[in-house]
């Protein structure tokens, strides 16, 4: 029997306003600010097994059907190694246990998995070197794997939610780097949120994150003056929204998430048919506003939803085929990152 001898579990997060945190838009407008918020009901999980197997075992228990549990050996050529061979490449460290990652957040989501699972592996593969977990410098060193050493484009915020957790956070990116303040929110506002905001997977992505935020560049590059009228409004209306959660206005809050998603739409140049009908029926059914969770094209989409409106909203959307993720948001005192040895 295998004995487990370190495990490390990261939370994802559902991206409420982005008022620019990729380097791109930070260009146009000089500094850019994010507020996001860590669930602790859906996170990714990765392990350090006390054996020589020098394997990974993957285990999805959101979609096991469509993907069901596999085994590789480390010396595989294939993608789902690429982000662990790069990060051991970049701590330098060549061990030869097996490994397992768990995970219960559907792939191509939305939510900032892939940054979640990094900030997972990192801390794991730093404490069994017996070095110090400080969450800011694991997510500076996230982002350079991801952004710079595998150039898979995007922001800073998904390293940053991940290694800080702790629910709430207001983020601000500017050159001298991010700052990351929890907001406080206090727990009759959660409560609400956790009741009146939902969440579902729509469908899988068409196209990734990467290809996203790749096509947003492009546009800023054909219009940089649109563009940066466009960021500036998205930076005032992110923070609105932080303003509106401080102060527990949560109607206004649903109406400036439907803001937060039309502006968007406008700055990617582009809309989807099929989200863009699943938000208007949204809106025919009571929602005061949502949006799709990441850099777009699906996933996750989230809508904030007044409580008389909340069961013939559900079963509108249930008609669509999307799938209700019941969730938790993490609290101010629950880290990002949890460590357990075994």
């Amino acid at each position: 029997m295998l004995t487990l001898k370190i495990i490390c579990r990261t939370p994802v997060r559902i991206n409420l306003a982005n008022g620019g945190d990729t380097d791109y838009y930070l260009k146009e407008i000089g500094w850019g600010c994010v507020v996001n918020a860590t669930l602790a009901s859906h996170f990714y999980e990765f392990a350090i097994n006390d054996d020589d197997k020098a394997t990974l075992d993957v285990v999805d228990y959101f979609d096991y059907i469509a993907n069901p549990n596999r085994t590789y050996r480390l010396e595989s050529n294939v993608s789902e190694l690429d982000l662990l061979k790069t990060t051991m490449k970049e701590l330098n460290v060549d061990i030869k246990n097996s490994f397992a990652l768990r995970t219960n957040v559907p792939m191509q989501s939305g939510l900032g998995g892939s940054s979640a699972l990094n900030i997972a592996m990192i801390s794991a593969l730093l404490h069994q070197k017996g070095e110090e977990i400080i969450p800011h410098k694991i997510a500076a060193l996230s982002y350079d794997i991801e952004r710079k050493k595998m150039n898979v484009p995007g922001g800073y915020q998904d390293q940053y939610a991940s290694a800080y957790g702790s629910g709430f956070n207001y983020m601000e990116f500017r050159d001298n780097g991010a700052t990351v303040s929890n907001m406080g929110l206090n727990e009759d506002v959660l409560e609400k949120l956790e009741k009146n905001l939902l969440l579902f997977y729509i469908a899988k992505r068409k196209f990734s994150g990467s290809k996203m935020h790749d096509l947003q560049k492009e546009s800023a590059e054909k219009d940089p003056e649109k563009v940066k009228q466009l960021l500036l409004e998205k930076r005032e209306n992110a923070l609105a929204i932080k303003g509106a959660l401080l102060s527990g206005n949560l109607d206004e809050f649903g109406k400036l998430l439907l803001k937060e998603g039309q502006i968007k739409t406008r700055l990617s140049g582009s809309g989807n048919e099929f989200f863009e009908g699943i938000m208007a029926l949204a809106l025919e059914n009571g929602a005061l506003g949502g949006k799709i969770s990441g850099a777009g094209s699906g996933g996750c989409m989230f809508f904030y939803v007044p409580d008389e409106k909340i069961e013939g909203f559900r079963n509108a959307i249930a008609s669509t085929g999307a799938v209700e993720m019941n969730y938790r948001f993490q609290r101010s005192y629950e880290h990002g990152i949890f460590l357990k040895t075994l």
